[in-house]
């Protein structure tokens, strides 16, 4: 029973300190160079599709752009005014910053296969 428990209190402070690695941000944070290799949790809204799975994002403070696997969206290509909540890496690809979409949290909006759809993870 003691090691059942010592290893669900180790267990617990690795995945405390998994999950601090993580950041909340924003389109500022992002455009001003943060660093590569961060993993952040940001939530935008679709402005428009740039192909090959990138998109541009616009929250309060200013625009971003994700690279976004289509498997990580049921295979929906999305359209403007789609939100999103997901947690990325942030990548600088040829001078600019772009965040790794690892895993959508939440979609909430249009995709262009149907009318209206959410996804929730």
């Amino acid at each position: 029973m003691k090691k059942l428990i010592l290893a669900s209190v180790l267990l617990g402070a690795t995945a405390t300190v998994t999950a601090g690695d993580t950041i909340t941000t924003d389109s500022a944070a992002i455009n001003q160079g943060i660093k590569e290799g961060t993993e952040v949790r940001m939530d935008g809204e679709v402005v428009q599709a740039l192909g090959d799975e990138r998109y541009l994002l616009r929250d309060r403070k200013g625009q971003f752009e994700v690279e976004l696997d289509d498997d990580l969206t049921a295979d929906r290509p999305l359209k403007a005014g789609t939100q999103l909540s997901f947690t990325g890496e942030v990548d600088h690809d040829d001078g600019r910053s772009v965040v790794d979409v690892k895993k959508v949290h939440s979609v909430k909006g249009t995709s262009t296969n149907s009318p209206s759809a959410t996804i929730s993870n």
